[in-house]
């Protein structure tokens, strides 16, 4: 799958609009709170590593989407994946009107969410219907630090439009049949994961309800 080279563009726009603009910062200076109670923060400049962080996954996206099709050509089920790579991408390029009215990087956020929470749902439902992770990285902790920025009545909207968006696709019967007969996933040479910065840690903090 040929990734659209609107999609870098996209990003690169929005990087450029916050160096110039602080959008973004301004937004996360105002959740800091909220976000403390949430999140691990260093102590020193939270906002400076939570824009570092935003900002490595937003970035994150055109390489995943890339990782799951190489994956999925090397054990041959490709076709049976590209249906999720084709609606991860239109998440991005084409995004639901009514989930935000966001722009530069609180707008990709939004947007990189949805891409990245669907192929965490592909990568689930390969483990449990084929034994074995499809991705060679796991996405769980960043997707949730990043729905704690969005904010709690955003983040169940746009989970909720994952849930639905990739349920018809997921139980499709037989999909996955022929895939069962295929080895496991292998990690694709050259790729060593996302680092979101590792001097300045952002975790989820072990709360009551979290």
């Amino acid at each position: 799958m040929h990734i659209a080279p609107d999609i870098r563009q996209s990003i690169a726009a929005a990087v450029l609009l916050e160096e110039r603009s602080s959008f973004f910062r301004n937004y996360l200076i105002r959740r800091l709170p909220y976000l403390k109670k949430k999140l691990i923060l260093p102590e020193k400049d939270p906002v400076p590593a939570l824009i570092l962080f935003t900002t490595r996954y937003i970035e994150s996206v055109p390489g995943s989407i890339s990782l799951v099709t190489a994956v999925s050509k090397q054990l041959e089920f490709y076709r049976y994946v590209a249906p999720f790579l084709h609606m991860a991408e239109d998440f991005f390029l084409h995004p639901p009107a009514d989930v935000s009215l966001a722009c530069g990087l609180e707008a990709m956020l939004d947007e990189s969410f949805l891409v990245h929470r669907l192929l965490e749902e592909v990568n689930d439902y390969h483990i449990r219907n084929l034994g074995h992770p499809l991705l060679p990285l796991d996405m769980t902790e960043a997707n949730i630090i990043v729905y704690h920025l969005l904010g709690e009545k955003l983040g169940s909207r746009l989970e909720n439009l994952v849930q639905y968006a990739s349920a018809e696709l997921l139980e499709k019967a037989g999909v996955w049949k022929k895939a069962r007969a295929q080895p496991g996933a292998a990690r694709v040479l050259g790729f060593d994961g996302i680092d979101y910065g590792s001097e300045s840690p952002i975790r989820i903090r072990a709360t009551p309800g979290l």
